[in-house]
C-alpha cells in the first residue's frame, strides 16, 4: 500500500526500526545511571540524590511529586521559606506523585519511569510527524535521526571559549530531543505535543484540503494537544500558535476572504489553552509568592551567534532549504514551518524574562528543512554510494555535544551528590517534621531537603526561593559565622542542619546557643 499526499501510513516494519532505534538513545541516556551503581560513587560515603542532568530543577520536581505523594494537586514552593497559598502549577509532577502512591513506587523511581515512557512517546511523536510530511521511508529515517541526536557545535565553543553555560546545546535542553530526555518529564511530552500539533496544522492547510475540523481528521486532537501543552509548557504555545495564526491571515488575504474553515481550526489551537492562560495571568498578578517566582524566573537567550553556533551542523546543513522555503513560500509543508521557525527566533530575543523558554521544539523545523535541503540540494553533489556515507560521518559530528552533557555531573561532591550521613539525616527529618517546618541548611542541602523529607528551607534554588539574594547571602554568611543574629527568628527556622557542607562554608559557631535534637557521625541537627 502506497500512502497518499493526505495520509498518514507507517508500515510495522518502520515502527519496529523507530522502537529499536528510540529504545537504543533511552539506555544511551541512562548510561551516567551505570556509572553511579558499577563507579561506587553511591557507595559507603556518598548518596546520589536521584536526578544527574539539572539537578537543581531535578530537585523540584521531586518535590512536587512529593507532595502528590501525599495527597496535593496543588503545589508550594517547598524552597522558600515564607507560608503562601497553594497553585495549579506543572501540575504533571502532583500527578505522577499520585500515581506513585497508587503504584507504591517511590516518587524519584517513578519520576525516571516516567521519562522513559516520554522519551518513547516523543521519539513516535517525531516520526509521525516525518510521516506526515514524506512518503518515502528514507527521508523519514532521515528527519528522525537529525531531529532525534542533532545538536551543535557547542563541545567546540566551549573547548575554545571555556564557556558552557550559554551554547543552546550544552544549556538549553528543550530545544533538543535527546537532551531533553535526559533531564525531566515534560520536555520531552511538550516536544511530542508539538510534533503532533504540526502534523496537524500541516495537513490541515495542504493545498486542496477543505475538511472542517472534527473527530475523525484531528479537530478533537488538535483541541487536546493545546491543553496539554497549556499545562505541560505554556510558553511552547505562544510561537506555534502565533505561526499558525500569520498563515490563516496569509490565506485570507489570498483569498481576499474570511475562510471560516481556516478560522474554525484556528480557534481549535488557541481556545483550549484560553483558561489556563487566564489562570497563569491572574496567578501571577494575585499571588505574592507565584508573582516574585514569576520576576526571578529569568532565562535569557545568549547572543545571536552563540546561539547559531548551539544549532551548528543541522542549521548549516539546513540553510539551502530555509532560503528555498523563503524564495517560493510553498503551501505543502513549507510555509508553516518557516513561519514557524521565524517566529521562535523572533520571540527569542522579545524583551520578556522567558526568551530562551521559546525554543522548545526549535529541532522539529531545523531537521524538516535540513531533510529538505539534503534530499533537494546537498545529496545531488554525490552519487548514490556516497549519500549514505556523508551521512555516517556527519551524524557522529552532530552528536558531541551529548558527550559532554552526559559526562557533566560524573563527578561527586556535586549537585546531584552528598555526603551518605545527609541521606540518614533525611530519613530522620522525615519522620519528624512537617510541611511547614523550615529548614537551614547550607546550598547544596538545602536543594534536597523538600523532595527527601517534606520540609521547607530557607534558600535552596534561584527561582523557587522567594527574596533568593538576600537568603542566600544570609545563609552563607550564617553559616560562615559572620551574622548569627536574625536569621532564625526571621524565618522560623525549626530545624538547623550542619554537616559537610555546612562546616566547608566557615564554621558552626552560631550553634552555640542552639540545642542537638540528633546526630549521625559528621551531621548534627540542632533546634532553637
Amino acid at each position: 500500500m502506497q500512502p497518499t499526499r493526505d495520509t498518514v501510513y507507517i508500515t510495522p516494519t518502520e515502527w519496529r526500526w523507530v522502537i529499536v532505534l528510540a529504545s537504543v538513545l533511552v539506555i544511551l541516556a541512562f548510561v551516567p545511571f551505570l556509572w553511579v551503581g558499577l563507579s561506587g560513587a553511591n557507595g559507603n560515603q556518598w548518596q546520589f540524590m536521584g536526578v544527574l542532568n539539572n539537578p537543581l530543577d531535578g530537585a523540584t520536581y521531586l518535590s512536587k511529586m512529593l507532595q502528590g505523594y501525599e495527597g496535593d494537586w496543588l503545589i508550594h514552593f517547598q524552597h522558600t521559606s515564607e507560608p503562601h497559598n497553594a497553585m495549579m502549577l506543572q501540575i504533571l509532577y502532583p500527578f505522577l506523585g499520585q500515581l506513585s502512591r497508587v503504584v507504591s513506587i517511590p516518587p524519584i523511581a517513578l519520576f525516571h519511569a516516567a521519562r522513559v515512557v516520554a522519551s518513547l512517546i516523543m521519539y513516535m511523536a517525531l516520526y509521525h510527524f516525518a510521516a506526515t510530511i514524506w512518503p518515502r521511508r528514507r527521508s523519514r529515517r532521515i528527519f528522525f535521526i537529525l531531529v532525534s541526536v542533532g545538536s551543535g557545535l557547542g563541545w567546540l565553543y566551549a573547548i575554545l571559549s571555556g564557556d558552557v553555560g550559554g551554547v543552546p546545546d550544552l544549556a538549553i535542553p528543550e530545544i533538543f530531543p535527546f537532551y531533553s530526555s535526559l533531564v525531566n518529564v515534560h520536555f520531552p511530552l511538550t516536544i511530542a505535543c508539538l510534533s503532533l500539533v504540526s502534523s496537524v496544522v500541516v495537513v490541515t492547510f495542504r493545498p486542496g484540503c477543505k475538511d472542517d475540523p472534527s473527530i475523525s481528521n484531528g479537530g478533537l486532537l488538535l483541541g487536546l494537544l493545546s491543553f496539554l501543552l497549556s499545562l505541560l509548557y505554556p510558553q511552547s504555545l505562544l510561537p506555534i500558535g502565533v505561526a499558525t495564526t500569520l498563515i490563516v491571515g496569509f490565506r485570507t488575504f489570498r483569498a481576499r476572504q474570511i475562510v471560516m474553515r481556516d478560522i474554525r481550526w484556528l480557534l481549535l489551537l488557541l481556545l483550549p489553552a484560553l483558561p489556563l492562560a487566564v489562570y497563569y495571568v491572574a496567578l501571577v498578578n494575585y499571588n505574592p509568592a507565584a508573582a516574585e517566582w514569576n520576576r526571578q524566573n529569568i532565562t535569557l537567550s545568549p547572543s545571536i551567534i552563540v546561539f547559531l553556533i548551539g544549532l551548528g551542523i543541522p542549521l548549516l546543513i539546513a540553510l539551502p532549504g530555509i532560503l528555498r522555503s523563503l524564495k517560493r513560500f510553498e503551501p505543502d509543508g513549507d510555509q508553516f514551518m518557516i513561519v514557524w521557525l521565524i517566529v521562535i527566533f523572533v520571540a527569542l530575543y522579545l524583551p520578556t524574562n522567558a526568551q530562551r523558554r521559546f525554543s522548545v521544539g526549535l529541532m522539529i523545523p531545523i531537521a524538516f528543512f535540513a531533510t529538505r535541503a539534503l534530499e533537494g540540494y546537498w545529496f545531488s553533489y554525490f552519487n548514490r554510494r556516497w549519500r549514505y556515507r556523508l551521512l555516517v560521518a556527519v551524524v557522529p559530528a552532530m552528536t558531541m555535544s551529548y558527550i559532554l552533557v552526559l559526562m557533566g555531573n560524573l563527578t561527586i561532591n556535586s549537585g546531584p551528590f552528598l555526603q551518605r550521613d545527609y541521606a540518614v539525616a533525611f530519613e530522620w527529618l522525615k519522620q519528624e517534621a512537617t510541611p511547614n517546618d523550615v529548614v537551614l541548611a547550607a546550598p547544596d542541602v538545602s536543594a534536597w531537603v523538600p523532595s527527601w523529607t517534606g520540609a521547607r528551607v530557607v534558600y535552596g534554588h534561584p527561582f523557587e526561593t522567594l527574596n533568593v539574594a538576600v537568603k542566600e547571602k544570609q545563609v552563607l554568611d550564617w553559616y560562615a559565622g559572620t551574622n548569627c543574629a536574625g536569621v532564625i527568628a526571621q524565618y522560623s527556622v525549626r530545624y538547623v542542619i550542619v554537616g559537610p557542607q555546612e562546616r566547608s562554608l566557615g564554621t558552626d559557631a552560631c550553634t552555640s546557643d542552639l540545642n542537638t535534637v540528633f546526630e549521625y557521625n559528621s551531621v548534627t541537627i540542632y533546634s532553637p
